[in-house]
């Protein structure tokens, strides 16, 4: 007489059942609630960037390119910014309203002064400069004026001035 002890089907289908709970609650969290990766690669028609996590605030989260140009004697380094924000943002410009969810920016950050300055500006339709070219600014020389202690800005001039911060 052969006896075989399995375990009813049923019985597999509930267990199985009950260990994807926390593989599908995790994916819903994660689909609400999405986490910015640390690294982000983008293509710019023949432009390919990579980005390291710089910063990231309840509004956006900030990227810095890893190329990155600094001049010794000017005590200046040139660098590219993708800040990607957590909800749309709206710009007005020469009276037309622009509606954007991340920027990429040349910026230029002055050692001796302690400031950062936005040359160039891409507006972009999704986040980490997907979607469509919503605006492009350049030439624009914009100062954002001295790095306040605990600013992004700071955090830049402390990181590539090599200041501490």
């Amino acid at each position: 007489m052969k006896t075989s002890q399995s375990f009813p089907v049923s019985l597999l289908l509930i267990l199985g059942s009950i260990l994807c709970i926390p593989a599908i609650a995790y994916g819903a969290f994660h689909y609400m609630y999405p986490a910015e990766p640390d690294a982000v690669y983008t293509k710019h028609g023949k432009l390919k960037v990579e980005w390291r996590k710089f910063s990231e605030n309840d509004m956006f989260t900030e990227y810095l390119g890893k190329e990155r140009h600094f001049d010794e004697e000017a005590l200046t380094a040139d660098i590219l910014v993708l800040r990607s924000y957590q909800e749309s943002q709206t710009s007005v410009h020469e009276n037309t309203k622009f509606i954007y969810s991340s920027v990429v920016m040349h910026q230029s950050v002055n050692c001796r002064n302690r400031t950062v300055s936005v040359k160039d500006l891409m507006m972009f339709s999704k986040a980490r400069s997907n979607g469509s070219l919503v605006k492009d600014l350049y030439d624009l020389d914009w100062d954002l004026g001295e790095a306040r202690p605990g600013s992004i800005d700071e955090k830049k001039v402390a990181t590539l001035c090599g200041f501490e911060s």
